[in-house]
């Protein structure tokens, strides 16, 4: 079980961009019983050379960020800035060493405090954090959060269901309706030119997803069945009911950054510009 003082980890680099994640984080913060958030700052040794620049750029992110979390009432906060190679390593290094709880984090960043957060790292983090990460579409005004439904997209797999709960817990704490979503593709039948399903079988395919969704759903939860490859129908119906936050599962296994998502929750995380909850496969 995570800790009640587990922080909330947000990366940023000064850009708008980036701050875009805040809000989320300020809302975790508060439905999860005001719970810490920790303000991160990534900085290259390449670039941040003596110990005097890097002085200044600790001066300036903690004055930023301390704006930050005022502006956005965000009360428990602590302001840290890291030295690492890479971005992405220093993020995953001190979400460790800080025994997060989530991570936070928009997909782009421009700018700010000579540290670029642009989309591969977001992707690079995502794919090794092994905790749940909020993905955040960047832009350049900062907007609150939707108080749109949150959508958990299943597709059958146990390993799909492994994100009901942690996203019921969000929908519920956010007093959010929870929309379930089964996208359904009926493979094309193989062997002859020119084959078809009969209605019968094309029916049973609509009938076991239908079941499916019966079995996993409880009472108030709303069941959309849709046939359509699962990043297309993801995206059409967040529009459709204009959801404020999408749930999906990982499919990575250990703790490579270079292991790629799932085809799905890659797709989705490049082309929904919505919120998204990834939860990984397996955690503990």
């Amino acid at each position: 079980m995570t800790s009640p003082e587990a922080p909330i980890v947000v990366p940023l680099d000064g850009s708008t961009n980036a701050e875009n994640a805040v809000p989320m984080a300020a809302q975790l913060a508060r439905i999860y019983d005001d719970c810490p958030v920790h303000l991160l700052h990534a900085v290259d040794p390449d670039i941040i050379k003596t110990p005097d620049d890097l002085a200044k750029t600790r001066d300036a992110f903690v004055k930023y960020a301390e704006k930050v979390a005022d502006d956005h009432d965000i009360k428990n906060v602590t302001v840290h800035v890291a030295e690492g190679d890479s971005p992405a390593d220093t993020i995953l290094r001190y979400k460790w060493e800080a025994g997060a709880r989530f991570l936070v984090l928009a997909t782009h960043g421009r700018g700010g405090f000579h540290a670029l957060f642009i989309g591969s790292v977001a992707d690079k983090v995502t794919r090794a954090a092994r905790i749940p990460v909020f993905v955040i579409p960047g832009s350049d005004q900062v907007e609150a959060p939707s108080q749109g439904p949150v959508l958990i997209a299943l597709d059958g797999s146990p390993e799909a269901e492994e994100g009901l709960a942690l996203g019921r817990d969000v929908a519920q704490r956010m007093e959010a309706q929870v929309y379930l979503l089964r996208a359904y593709s009926i493979p094309p039948p193989v062997g002859v030119e020119f084959s078809y399903y009969s209605p019968d079988v094309l029916a049973s395919f609509q009938r076991a997803a239908e079941e499916y969704l019966e079995s996993v759903a409880v009472q108030g939860e709303r069941k959309l069945l849709v046939q359509a490859a699962p990043a297309i129908a993801i995206e059409e119906v967040a529009n459709q009911y204009d959801v404020g936050l999408i749930v999906m599962t990982s499919r990575g296994k250990g703790l490579a950054q270079r292991v790629a998502l799932g085809s799905t929750t890659d797709r989705v995380m490049h082309s929904v510009r919505r919120p998204l909850l990834i939860v990984p496969v397996g955690r503990q």
